[in-house]
């Protein structure tokens, strides 16, 4: 998760300039991370498997982070948020039995993201983790790390199954709830995957309040049809 030392600046009394570790650990960047897809796909695309296998090299969390991101992507076409949600969930699974192996099944992986695909991915995703890691810090870690750990592989799991359900206009809340709970565990802030908890229960809660109601009217129009 960290990388480099950043760099003190001393200025002396005589105006030399001079550098030296901080002794402060640099963050690397999510975000750098993910733009090292933009060099593999920029003319061909790539398949999830492709994606993922790249990803996957920095940590099973920054490629859920990554398939969470796809999420948000329009895709005429290709069933996008079912094959994505599957696959969350298989790697959420994965990360709970085998952190460094998470699993990557044949059939999904072998769909292809366009170069046109990618170049909206990026265009998007990269923006916008960088806009959230400026507000990301290692806080109430207990919540990603240990039985915190566990608990954000399941909340991810279960986020992922509302991905690939065919809900109108469903997949956004189900996908930024997995981006902010993978974005915590990378940065170790707590509160950034408690949020993405709370997208997650507040989108399941809207479907499940929405689900009744379509329900409760379907009976009653049917109801008044045939009184």
């Amino acid at each position: 998760m960290l990388s480099t030392h950043s760099i003190a600046i001393i200025i002396g009394m005589d105006g030399t300039v001079s550098a030296i570790p901080s002794g402060r650990p640099r963050r690397r960047s999510v975000a750098g991370d993910l733009s090292r897809l933009r060099r593999h796909g920029r003319s061909r695309g790539m398949t999830l498997a492709e994606a993922g296998g790249i990803v996957a090299q920095r940590s099973t969390p920054l490629l859920l982070l990554f398939l969470g991101l796809l999420g948000f992507i329009p895709s005429p076409g290709l069933p996008l948020g079912f094959i994505v949600g599957s696959l969350v969930v298989c790697v959420a699974v994965g990360l709970l039995l085998s952190p460094d192996n998470p699993p990557m099944p044949a059939l999904l992986g072998r769909q292809r993201l366009s170069a046109g695909l990618l170049r909206r991915f990026m265009a998007f995703a990269i923006p916008f983790i960088r806009r959230l890691e400026r507000h990301c810090r290692p806080r109430m870690t207990w919540m990603v790390s240990g039985l915190g750990a566990v608990v954000a592989a399941l909340g991810i799991v279960i986020q992922g199954v509302g991905l690939a359900l065919p809900l109108p206009f469903g997949n956004v809340p189900f996908a930024l709830g997995i981006v902010l709970i993978a974005l915590g565990l990378l940065t170790r802030d707590g509160l950034g995957a408690l949020a993405g908890h709370f997208v997650g229960i507040a989108s399941m809660a809207l479907f499940v309040t929405l689900g009744i109601g379509l329900i409760r009217a379907g009976t009653d129009f049917t109801d008044w049809l045939f009184w």
